[in-house]
């Protein structure tokens, strides 16, 4: 940087030199030409005017050539700088011994010395970005959910296949809760953008036989009917870490009130997974077990609300068990969300 800013004064000050030198020129022909001549005041007069014009301009071109020099002279001095901005939220400034990364109106500072790294997370003040209208977007993810889980034998079909009956759900019993953290935001526009957050989703899929599953010496999945007294329920409970990434619309309503679209793309990781069967008269029965679930599953996710209540639905297009350890199904929710939105 240092260098760049040394090779533009000297191609400067070779310039203004050169330019310099060229008006010297200029003038003295002007003066011989005026020697040459009889001198009337209508000559004098205007080889005065544009002694002056001449002047004035060369110490225009001056004073600005001088301040252009006074702003990179300011950029040497500030240190080394690598600063990338994406759109008008994303900015990534690196220094010799900190750099900071911003979205929106929060950041990270990362700082560095010889003996120790400090990182803390800062929040700025939303003046600070008034002149770009997407860093005020805030997106509507995060938050508590509650809904209902079912799953289908094919993408797109809710009807089970009658091999697979023992699978059938009580979908009234059958539940999801999600727990979502605050999400980031990058918006494009005031009312557009890019949100995304992490969370931990828990399901319970209520079996309406009263059966329950478990894995045989094959590695297949497959249904039984518990043998120790009458059933009161039985389910499969499954534990995910999620990821759901979507693009949000705000429709302006009213004063700072919007309904709100939004969709994408949610990814999840398997964190536990057991069947629980409760007896009427002998207590019950915990089996913790991964039963050939898939380790990790990915689907479409959407939602549409008005201001911090939402309507969402997730399906998930990848199997819920391994290919060929269980019967093809595919999971999917719908429910409320009550969001934060800060």
């Amino acid at each position: 940087m240092k260098r760049i800013a040394l090779t533009l004064i000297i191609a400067l000050s070779l310039i203004l030199t050169a330019t310099a030198q060229e008006k010297e020129e200029k003038l003295r022909e002007l003066e011989k030409m005026e020697q040459k001549t009889a001198g009337t005041i209508v000559i004098d007069t205007l080889i005065v005017i544009e002694q002056d014009t001449l002047i004035a301009t060369e110490e225009d071109t001056l004073m600005a050539e001088e301040e252009e020099i006074i702003v990179d002279e300011e950029d040497a001095t500030a240190g080394d700088t690598s600063r990338v901005r994406i759109g008008d939220i994303v900015t990534v400034e690196e220094t010799d011994d900190e750099t900071v990364i911003r979205i929106g109106h929060r950041g990270i500072r990362i700082s560095e010395d010889e003996n120790d790294t400090e990182v803390d997370f800062e929040k700025y003040p939303e003046e600070d970005y008034a002149e770009h209208p997407g860093r005020r977007f805030k997106g509507h993810l995060g938050g508590i959910e509650f809904g209902f889980n079912n799953y289908s034998p094919e993408k797109w079909n809710t009807s089970v296949d009658p091999a697979d009956l023992s699978f059938n759900l009580n979908t009234s019993k059958s539940s999801n809760f999600n727990l979502l953290l605050p999400c980031v935001s990058m918006g494009f526009t005031r009312h557009f953008g890019l949100v995304a957050t992490i969370g931990i989703n828990w399901s319970n899929y209520r079996f309406d036989a009263g059966n329950s599953i478990r894995v045989n010496d094959e590695g297949i999945v497959e249904t039984y009917m518990p043998s120790t007294g009458e059933v009161a329920k039985s389910k499969l409970s499954t534990t995910y870490a999620i990821l759901p990434v979507m693009l949000e619309a705000q429709l302006p309503v009213s004063e700072n009130k919007t309904i709100n679209l939004g969709a994408g793309v949610i990814g999840a990781v398997k964190l536990g997974s057991h069947t629980k069967i409760v007896y009427t008269t002998e207590g019950k029965f915990k089996d913790k077990d991964d039963f050939n679930l898939n380790l990790l599953r990915w689907g479409a996710t959407a939602r549409v609300g008005f201001e911090m209540f939402q309507v969402y639905g997730t399906y998930y297009l990848s199997p819920m068990f391994k290919h060929e350890k269980g019967p093809e199904l595919y999971p999917f929710e719908i429910g409320i969300a009550l969001t934060f939105n800060d």
